[in-house]
């Protein structure tokens, strides 16, 4: 895959949703976040209208402002209506100095870090595993906290009240736990993690509600620097540099490799290296990025010119979607209804932003964003396009 340069994708998708509002459909409409359940879960007040990012036809995108090095600070989201821009709903979550949001190594890892520490903005692996942090609807931030004495460290999940719920909680007589990576299941019902169990690698997750036990407790080859995700709902954990579901849930994209995906379970780097791979064809035609419905998805690669690809067996991906062109083109969204889909277009010094049809043969629209998003360029990332 071609790694994007660093400038926000907030510009492209804000300014472009305007193009593309007619492409939202009202299918794309969420269903609710499950209320968390136990004495220990009544976390967050019923969402005001402004709180509210259930709604249809909003990109979400999100910011941190760190407190700190290593700990705390401030996430702060915004829904953004498709024509106009104006600000749909907004939220922030208060971090507690406990709370992880960088790590000199490897382990314990948080995505909070390619948030609050961002490297690459336009990452779409970064933005993926960024959104695996919050729940459907984005009232609840999993997160992980450390303490600074013992350094063990726990996972659990901030409210948008700023009350922070550690679900590993007081630690019994034995091993010092090291739980991290915390990633929230879509319908807010439980936090995935990893952890370092004598030495080995184990994926698990703690239910919201009840006495936060464990649950499905699996060993895993080979995490090293792979994020976590949670799919789907049952949630479906996938240890990954990426992972992306197919709109009727049945199947994942992950590393350009193809998986069937088993409500509930565990996906582990072994299992997606044993995969089928998803080739767009010659190496000119590029890697499978995104998902255009559930049986097809986009290429993007090396010849910048994008084409689509049936996954069907012996399927050959189809004509070049774009023009014949010398610039750099990233891929950067794909309306809710798989028509229309967004990109970065970059040569040398100048980047400029279009949105074009799936189909091949298409010419794309140059999109300017607003002047008013000009200074949010290296702040946001965009989450969402519901």
């Amino acid at each position: 895959m071609v790694n994007s340069p660093k400038v926000s994708a907030v510009l492209l998708s804000l300014g472009l949703v305007i193009g593309l509002v007619a492409c939202s459909s009202g299918n794309d409409q969420p269903e609710p976040a499950a209320q968390a359940g136990g004495s220990n879960s009544e976390s967050s007040s019923t969402p005001r209208a402004d709180d509210d990012f259930s709604q249809e036809g909003m990109v979400v995108t999100a910011q941190c402002t760190p407190a700190g090095d290593s700990g705390g600070g401030t996430v702060t989201l915004d829904g953004w209506a498709p024509q106009g821009l104006e600000k749909k709903a907004h939220a922030e979550f208060q971090l507690p100095d406990t709370v992880l949001i960088t790590s000199e190594k490897v382990r314990p890892g948080t995505a909070l870090e390619d948030l609050c520490a961002p490297t690459n903005l336009t990452s779409s692996n970064d933005i993926l595993a960024i959104r695996s942090l919050f729940d459907r609807d984005f009232t609840k931030l999993a997160v992980v906290i450390q303490d600074p004495k013992s350094m063990a460290t726990h996972v659990g999940y901030v409210d948008r009240s700023g009350k922070l719920t550690d679900l590993t909680g007081e630690e019994d007589f034995g091993n010092t736990p090291h739980e991290d990576n915390a990633a929230m299941a879509p319908d807010g019902d439980a936090v995935w993690f990893t952890s370092d169990v004598d030495g080995d690698d184990h994926i698990a997750n703690r239910p919201i509600g009840g006495d936060h036990k464990p649950v499905g407790d699996q060993p895993i080859e080979h995490l090293s620097e792979a994020h976590l995700f949670v799919v789907g709902t049952p949630g479906t954990a996938v240890a990954s540099s990426s992972a992306r579901l197919s709109p009727d849930g049945k199947r994942l994209l992950a590393e350009e490799k193809l998986l069937d995906v088993k409500p509930g379970g565990v996906i582990d780097p072994n299992a997606i290296e044993q995969a089928k791979t998803l080739s767009c064809g010659e190496s000119s035609s590029g890697v499978p990025v995104g998902w255009i419905d559930a049986d097809t998805v986009l290429c993007s690669g090396p010849d910048k010119r994008f084409s689509t690809l049936d996954i069907a067996p012996n399927a050959t991906a189809g004509a070049p979607i774009l023009p014949s062109n010398d610039r750099n083109n990233y891929l950067l969204a794909i309306s809710p209804d798989g028509q229309k889909f967004a990109f970065l277009s970059v040569k040398e010094e100048k980047r400029d932003y279009y949105v074009s049809d799936v189909k091949p043969g298409s010419t794309p629209t140059k999109v300017e964003p607003p002047a008013e998003f000009a200074q949010m360029i290296d702040k946001l990332f965009v989450l969402d396009w519901r």
